[in-house]
């Protein structure tokens, strides 16, 4: 059980690799294998929920099930200390119930793909990166990490799309890549900026990419930029406020919130079926774990502050995608503005800061 987690995301890596050296002459075999490779991870995503122990409460690192942290990559950088990057991976209760979702709709979406005719190697290849990508992002608990599957899913979507989409792919597609990117972008900026200001412990110069330790004030170093006691400003703002506003936004393209949505209807629409079910089913779940995983547990005060901006801004989206949804005749299009409109549910949850809101978010 130890190793649960690895297997996890790593068994459909190496599928696609088993595909790399398999000749398109067998181009039959590929089907197979990415059946079987998600058959297992959802068997064992079943497993895990079986024998998570749902006694466990605690706050952080106390509630992580299932952990594994292996040092990654460790740089030494002279008088500012010393960078460490972790492998650091496990579930509790907020990203449990995702990686069964995840697993289930992902050997779905191969089922789905059975009638695929062309460039089938390619595809199913894609397919199986883009899964180990989900996976991923749902268990790291090193930032770095978390951005590197966060990163990884963007090239399988776009050639997914770009490549097996319909007649607009080509805009669809580049309209993703360069939305997702500037996202991705916000959330580099506070990720390094994270680093800078967090160390292991109190009495430690090792900065770290630890979501548990960004998670308590003690480890910020003391008038660190992100610190809670640096009053630098600017713009009239904190840096910890911008830092939660640049977050809230990377994340919210991913989720997607409007006015940032426009992406996913071109996407949905022009994105191979299977991949439309992936992109509704699990692609935007990912905006709003982010929110909780990152987002809230690291600038609760960010949270606090700003709340009623995302309530907000949850509420416009609910109103005005269920409006759009009703207009629609092409059903994949009236599914988008609908996943925008479900979204805005989870937005106006999470931004009501309670228990129920919060479970009810999830729960969406």
């Amino acid at each position: 059980m130890d190793h649960l987690l690895s297997w996890l995301i790593f068994i459909p890596l190496i599928a696609a690799v088993i595909m790399l050296v398999i000749p398109k002459s067998h181009a039959h075999l590929y089907k197979w294998i990415s059946l079987g490779a998600l058959g297992v991870v959802t068997a064992l995503s079943v497993v895990l929920v079986c024998v998570f122990d749902q006694q466990v409460i605690g706050y952080g690192a106390e509630s992580i099930q299932f952990a594994q942290q292996i040092d990654w990559i460790q740089l030494n950088v002279g008088s500012f200390g010393s960078l460490l990057v972790q492998y650091y991976i496990g579930v509790d209760g907020l990203s449990l119930a995702l990686v069964l979702l995840s697993a289930i709709i992902l050997f779905i979406g191969v089922i789905s793909s059975w009638n695929i005719k062309q460039n089938i190697k390619g595809y199913f290849l894609l397919y199986m990166v883009l899964s180990t990508s989900v996976i991923g992002c749902f268990v790291a608990l090193d930032f770095f990490l978390f951005y590197l599957f966060f990163e990884f899913m963007l090239l399988p979507m776009y050639f997914l799309i770009g490549i097996w989409g319909g007649k607009r792919r080509a805009y669809a597609s580049i309209k993703f890549f360069i939305y997702t990117l500037v996202g991705s972008l916000l959330i580099l900026m506070v990720m390094i900026g994270l680093n800078l200001s967090v160390v292991q412990n109190p009495d430690s110069t090792v900065h770290t990419f630890d979501i548990m330790k960004m998670m308590n004030p003690d480890n910020f170093i003391s008038g660190s930029l992100l610190a809670l006691d640096f009053d630098g400003l600017l713009f009239g703002m904190t840096y910890r406020a911008w830092a939660f506003i640049l977050l809230i936004i990377g994340f919210a393209i991913k989720l997607p919130a409007v006015p940032v949505h426009t992406w996913l209807p071109d996407a949905h629409v022009e994105a191979p079926t299977p991949i439309s079910v992936v992109l509704a089913g699990i692609l935007l779940k990912i905006g709003g774990y982010g929110f909780y995983r990152i987002g809230y547990t690291i600038f609760p005060d960010g949270a606090l502050a700003y709340g009623w901006w995302i309530a907000l801004f949850g509420v416009i989206a609910i109103v005005y995608a269920a409006l759009v949804a009703m207009a629609q005749a092409d059903l994949k299009r009236l599914i988008a503005y609908s996943s925008v409109s479900h979204m805005g549910f989870v937005m106006l949850g999470m931004a009501a800061l309670t228990v129920e809101g919060s479970a009810g978010a999830l729960f969406q």
